[in-house]
């Protein structure tokens, strides 16, 4: 693969070329608002740039990368990636966003509630539903990103499923 000007690329450009859009979908996932997913991109790339030497090519590069992003979600001793900050200045003015695209004013409810019901799981559970649902990891390579055993990832998935089912459950 070629560069600009005509340089071969590094493996990490072409990592990077090909990564990005799916980490991108997966820090915002992770995070409340987008300048927080943005932050936890940029500081998952700066990592794995800093540790790319250490990079094994027989161990894929998909999950080293996401497990270097879920642990420094679940490692951010400030909450730096899950602030309360809001995207919009309002709820108001967010819902007024989401129903103003058409055709799906019927589904914008539904959304925005398991939005706010994902966002408020723990954070060790919202990691793993996340990879799970999401980004469609299997749980053994879940336990590999995560570095916890399997029997975690499916406690983990248990636990965020019967949380938010009591959250959607009426009574």
């Amino acid at each position: 693969m070629s560069g600009r000007w005509g340089e071969e690329l590094t493996d990490f450009e072409q990592y990077t070329a090909e990564y990005s859009p799916e980490l991108t979908r997966f820090c915002i996932k992770l995070c409340v608002n987008v300048e927080d997913a943005e932050d936890l991109f940029q500081d998952t790339w700066t990592r794995a740039f800093e540790k790319f030497e250490q990079y094994r090519p027989e161990y894929n590069f998909k999950n080293w990368l996401f497990a270097i992003c879920a642990n420094i979600f679940k490692n951010s001793k400030k909450e730096k990636y899950n602030s309360t900050k809001a995207i919009f200045n309002s709820n108001e003015e967010k819902e007024r966003f989401m129903r103003s695209i058409p055709g799906a004013q019927k589904d914008i409810d539904e959304y925005l509630d398991l939005q706010a019901a994902i966002l408020s799981l723990p954070k060790k559970h919202r990691v793993v539903l996340v990879l799970y649902y999401y980004k469609e990891f299997s749980q053994r390579e879940i336990a590999e990103i995560l570095d916890i055993p399997e029997g975690t990832v499916k406690s983990r998935l248990n636990t965020a499923k019967k949380l938010l089912k009591r959250r959607f459950t009426y009574e």
